[in-house]
């Protein structure tokens, strides 16, 4: 579509195209029709949160194409790899929000890209099971291919791992339990994942484990030879060939939950990673992990010999299915709680919950940044008060403290590191989350000056609106039941 050059030209396409309807803009007329341009407005629709970055962004450049499919409109990119993206969307009708994968354009006139992309959505789109995100549409429109599943809010083990390094053995037992529990039901549906990796495994706000991606690393795969997926396509491939394991072998799939397993365990990998094909092909790769007991000697006996038989190189030796696997972990699960009781003195286990009432004070200067943290914000279910000041933030930590606390110090970083300790004491007393962000240049007197605590952490930028939120979702929105 060619560029959009004036407002009635924007306001056409925007009521069209279903980006908007007639009432949205009704709300915004005197501010539209106050802006100067077609850039000013669209400023001004994404300020008040009627469109977003992406939306307005693409408009603003004349890439409009594919912005909404179907009954869906594409919100924001979530995640993108050599095959697909996957797009937080809305059902324009519902108000619905799914997420939206969306076969890459260099694969859309590939029929064998197109075939594998729709065998993938076809698999799972009959899959019914608490451990399994479900497919919801399969469709094409032109030469844009897509599905919707359900949108997972909360992230993938990776994610989670880059902010909690590793996971207690109570929340990573119980992790590879619903890993497992996904992959017994998947079994009875014919299927295998043959993907395991801790980016295809999402963890649900309310601390539940589901499988995405299944199929995708399949030999019949046709993405580039250097890709992630086609990686993981020879990971499979190089394990079972070296053990005389049938291919699609369901054994597979554990021992690469066992691997999720380890990294849960460990923060660590059990073997190192490389992009090498011809490493990947090597069995040794896979001989040759570190035993986790010389890792983390303290882990529960249980939880080390679960993960050592799922990761046995020998299929004989592993477990024989998912649901063997599944009847070790669940009496673990439980001995693990027992545990976790006892030394809370009667508590219940830790478990993920965003809380969607989520008061964060913010403190910044910078009036363009305000804006994009509270739009971003605001659509996780976080309530926004800025402060322009480290030392008023530090009071009303002592007085009234909301959930949170985020100090963007770029633009004053001596401020926030004079009060940051002070804010750290307190906020360890108030069981509330901090954070400081810093810039790069103040990278090495902030690690002079600060020790990151669980209450008082410190990020370095580049850091993601996304690595910071996931901070607060994993300390601030953590409670009790």
């Amino acid at each position: 579509m060619p560029l959009i050059k004036t407002k009635d030209a924007l306001r056409t396409y925007l009521l069209t195209s279903r980006l908007l309807n007639l009432q949205d803009l009704s709300r915004v007329q005197s501010d539209y029709d106050a802006a100067t341009d077609v850039a000013a407005a669209l400023q001004m629709l994404e300020r008040r949160q009627l469109l977003t970055s992406l939306q307005s962004g693409r408009i603003l450049k004349g890439e409009t194409e594919g912005l909404v499919l179907g009954r869906y409109k594409l919100l924001y990119r979530n995640a993108s790899g050599s095959f697909a993206r996957v797009f937080r969307a809305e059902n324009v009708e519902t108000g619905e929000v799914v997420a939206l994968k969306l076969l890459r354009e260099r694969w859309a006139d590939d029929p064998r890209t197109v075939a594998a992309f729709q065998r993938e959505a076809r698999i799972c789109q009959k899959f019914v099971h608490p451990n399994v995100v479900p497919i919801f549409e399969i469709a094409t429109e032109g030469r844009f291919h897509y599905f919707t599943m359900e949108f997972v809010e909360g992230g993938n083990l990776r994610d989670f791992l880059k902010i909690r390094k590793f996971l207690n053995p109570l929340e990573a037992t119980r992790c590879i339990l619903h890993i497992c529990l996904g992959l017994e039901y998947a079994l009875t549906q014919g299927a295998t994942h043959r993907d395991l990796k801790l980016t295809n495994v999402l963890m649900s706000s309310t601390g539940v484990a589901k499988l995405v991606d299944f199929g995708l690393a399949g030999a019949e795969s046709p993405t580039q030879q250097g890709s992630e997926e086609n990686q993981r396509a020879l990971e499979y491939a190089s394990l079972e060939r070296g053990t005389n394991a049938p291919r699609n072998d369901p054994r597979s799939d554990l021992f690469f939950a066992g691997a999720i397993f380890y990294e849960l365990l460990t923060g660590e990998g059990p073997w190192e990673r490389t992009r090498d094909r011809e490493e990947r092909l090597l069995l040794s790769r896979y001989t040759n992990a570190r035993p986790l007991a010389s890792v983390n000697p303290s882990l529960p006996a249980g939880c080390i010999r679960v993960c050592e038989k799922l990761m046995q190189v020998s299929p004989s030796d592993r477990y024989q299915s998912p649901t063997e696997a599944v009847r070790e972990l669940r009496p673990l699960l439980t001995s693990l709680g027992d545990a976790a009781e006892t030394a809370t003195q009667g508590q219940a286990p830790l478990r993920v919950e965003v809380r969607p009432d989520f008061r964060l004070l913010i403190v910044d200067t910078q009036k363009k940044r305000i804006e994009a943290l509270k739009e971003y914000f605001g659509r996780h279910n976080f309530q926004i008060t800025i402060m322009p000041s480290a030392e008023n933030a530090l009071q009303k930590l002592k007085t009234t403290p909301p959930d949170g606390m985020l100090f963007l110090a770029d633009t004053a970083p001596q401020e926030v590191l004079q009060v940051y300790p002070q804010v750290q004491a307190w906020a360890r007393t108030q069981k509330v989350p901090c954070l400081a962000v810093f810039a790069a240049g103040d990278a090495e007197t902030v690690r002079k000056s600060i020790s990151s605590t669980r209450y008082g952490g410190t990020m370095i930028q580049p850091a993601t609106l996304r690595d910071i939120r996931l901070f607060f979702e994993d300390v601030g929105a953590i409670t009790r039941h």
